[in-house]
């Protein structure tokens, strides 16, 4: 499993962070379509498996 969250969103970097997830520091730039594109950090569980 993993997710993909705003790398300009601290707050939920932190949530993640707290709850067990990891940065494998991967990042991707997406297009919404409406505006410039948002750049994203991959985050994954600590916990291989899950």
């Amino acid at each position: 499993m993993h997710l993909w969250t705003l790398r300009d969103s601290a707050q939920a970097r932190r949530f993640y962070a707290k709850n067990g997830f990891t940065e494998p520091g991967r990042t991707h730039d997406h297009d919404f379509d409406d505006g410039p594109p948002l750049a994203l950090v991959e985050l994954e569980p600590a916990v291989p498996g899950c």
